[in-house]
């Protein structure tokens, strides 16, 4: 990745890009197989970190205990309407549904398994739409939004921060038109920490997920100035430690029903390399992991 750079003087602002990763791009990483992913995963199919309680949490309470940390920050509840940007396989808003009573629920994905997988799940509560945040349009104000997950994937590699910060803003002016009143943003994304641009490379390869920039945190609160106000922030980089040594532990696991599969020894080779080298990331503060739990300014 190149090396961030801020506005120079008197130099024009940038006219805002589109978005992040392409829908290709996105694929390349989300669509090698739901099979492969129910192997190390969590019984929700949930790939973002858990959120870990104490010695005698496991994967699965860990993943419902984020997923909970979400749905209460933006009030979900009984009747209540809401957007899931970057929804994966679904588990949030099935747990919304399921659990908190809630009328409807909308996610966008730009990953053909993940749609095809939650549009077999036949749920009439439960829409999901193979689109962009970019390219919806709401049916009508949401009680809350929540996306865990896809903000690391709205910037490409070179950016200058200005236009990273365009793009931001954009996504938050958006995500404040859709929502009712009292409506919140719950927002879950891995940032830079402190990581040199040559360690950046390493850390996020372009052949894990390509065409994706991960924000720096200055970026996000830069971008949602005056349009949002933050009523909670939680930077648990150990979380995803945790997490991503679970997984790792359970692919290892199941190497051979990997191998198994078609093309599954490069498969475990790549997902085995990046899980182990992520975990580093974290562990060694070069990558934090946000959770930032928003609110329309001056409410």
């Amino acid at each position: 990745m190149l090396a961030r750079t801020s506005t120079m003087l008197n130099e024009p602002a940038p006219v805002p890009e589109t978005g992040g990763a392409s829908p290709q791009a996105i694929q390349h990483h989300y669509d090698v197989g739901t099979d492969f992913y129910r192997l190390w995963l969590d019984d929700s199919l949930t790939y973002s970190a858990a959120r870990w309680n104490g010695p005698d949490s496991t994967l699965e309470s860990a993943q419902r205990d984020k997923i909970d940390f979400h749905l209460r920050a933006v009030g979900a509840g009984l009747n209540t309407r809401l957007l899931d940007i970057g929804c994966g396989w679904g588990a949030t808003l099935l747990r919304a549904v399921d659990e908190y009573g809630a009328r409807g629920c909308t996610g966008l994905t730009l990953s053909r398994a993940q749609h095809d997988h939650i549009r077999s799940l036949a749920r009439p509560e439960v829409e999901v739409l193979l689109e962009s945040y970019e390219d919806h349009r709401p049916k009508g104000l949401y009680d809350g939004i929540v996306s865990v997950g896809a903000f690391e994937h709205f910037a490409r590699p070179g950016m200058r921060e200005d236009a990273k910060i365009a793009i931001y803003r954009r996504f938050f002016q958006r995500c404040r038109d859709w929502l009712a009143p009292q409506g919140r943003l719950s927002l879950q994304s891995i940032c830079w920490g402190d990581a040199s641009a040559e360690l950046r490379d390493r850390i996020l390869p372009q052949d894990v997920f390509p065409e994706s920039d991960l924000p720096v945190i200055t970026e996000i609160f830069a971008a949602a100035s005056g349009i949002f106000q933050v009523v909670a922030l939680e930077n648990r980089r150990a979380d995803y430690v945790a997490t991503l040594e679970e997984w790792l532990r359970r692919l290892r696991a199941r190497k051979d029903q990997v191998l198994d599969m078609r093309d599954g020894e490069r498969l475990f080779d790549f997902y085995e390399r990046y899980l182990r080298q992520s975990a580093i990331g974290f562990r060694k503060n070069r990558i934090h992991l946000l959770r930032i739990v928003f609110e329309p300014a001056g409410r």
